[in-house]
């Protein structure tokens, strides 16, 4: 049984103390949050003790320590849970900038402690699926593909702080890296990469980049930009030489899969937990955090996200930043 303590009681903490609850093999000991209130809330949601800092959480005996925090908070509460021997997960994306990823890295390679970074569309089961499409070359090669992520602003956040582009690094960064780490994962470092933005009081609040390959292209748009009721929508439209796969969260059939004969519905609901319900309403969150369990209990280093991978997905979102303010292609 491994034993968990969650840092930071917001969205993502809720989230996260959700999916610890329904894996058989793991125990949610504790919350920590400055707000002792909204960490209770959560606390006594899933019978777990309530801390008012990760100091205090860190003298529990927790196995791993679930980073919930700000991301301009991400390094030091990475290093000061690796440096107290503690397996550590971290919400994306791992830092604001290059140097910080290098030296949580470091800390936790020096600490010999198992350390994953939340990128949560590598395993979303549509994501996963197109992945698999891809792997298997069962609809030939890709020639294109084009993700979307599109939102309104995310007002709710702690002292608002994902407003604040200094904290968060706007959309840019805090939203549209989903996609930018997803085109990495699955095509490697492209040869090139052009975007532009819309910038306004929050920063660079819409994106659109194009991510040159050899033979393909990949583009990707990400924004804040859209009206306080308008609905979420992630999306892919993935081009191939046999077929085009096909994903839309506002769909009721999310995934279609077309190969020029038929069209196919792929079932890729999660499956229910073991003795627990159905976890459908976790996504991809359940499998990330069931994935770093496992990888805990087994001893095993993480493979589907590396520290190295999730700082690489920074850095090619850093890329886009460059291109957007210089108007100029970046070399990769």
């Amino acid at each position: 049984m491994v034993k968990v303590g969650i840092v930071g009681a917001g969205v993502m903490g809720k989230m996260h103390a959700a999916c610890y609850d329904v894996l058989p093999d793991a125990q949610l000991i504790g919350i920590a949050d400055k707000d002792v209130k909204k960490a209770g809330e959560i606390a006594d949601t899933y019978k777990a003790k309530v801390f008012s800092s990760l100091k205090e959480l860190l003298s529990d005996p927790v196995d791993i320590v679930d980073i919930c925090l700000p991301t301009y908070l991400h390094k030091e509460g990475v290093i000061e849970s690796a440096r107290a021997g503690k397996n550590v997960l971290c919400e994306k994306p791992i830092a604001l900038n290059a140097g910080e990823a290098d030296e949580m890295i470091s800390e936790t390679k020096k600490a010999g402690v198992k350390f994953m970074v939340a990128h949560v569309i590598r395993f979303w089961p549509e994501y996963v699926k197109l992945k698999e499409i891809f792997d298997s070359q069962s609809l030939g090669r890709l020639r294109n593909l084009t993700c979307r992520r599109l939102s309104p602003a995310p007002t709710w956040s702690w002292q608002n702080w994902l407003m604040d582009s200094e904290k968060s690094g706007s959309a840019l960064i805090d939203l549209h890296i989903h996609d930018t780490d997803f085109i990495l994962y699955l095509l490697g470092r492209p040869k090139s990469i052009f975007s532009q933005t819309t910038k306004t009081e929050i920063g660079h609040s819409h994106v659109w980049s194009i991510f040159e390959y050899p033979g393909r292209i990949a583009m990707a748009e990400g924004s804040w930009d859209f009206a306080a009721n308008s609905p979420f929508l992630m999306a892919f439209t993935a081009v191939f030489e046999k077929g085009v796969v096909e994903y839309n969260s506002q769909k009721e059939k999310t995934l279609a899969i077309y190969d020029g004969e038929s069209i196919e519905y792929p079932e890729v609901e999660s499956k229910k937990a073991e003795g627990s319900g159905n976890i459908s309403e976790l996504g991809g969150f359940y499998s990330e955090i069931k994935y770093f369990v496992e990888c805990v209990e087994g001893d095993k280093e993480p493979q589907v996200v590396t520290p190295e991978g999730a700082r690489d997905s920074l850095k090619l979102v850093l890329a886009e930043l460059k291109s957007a303010e210089s108007g100029e292609k970046i070399l990769i």
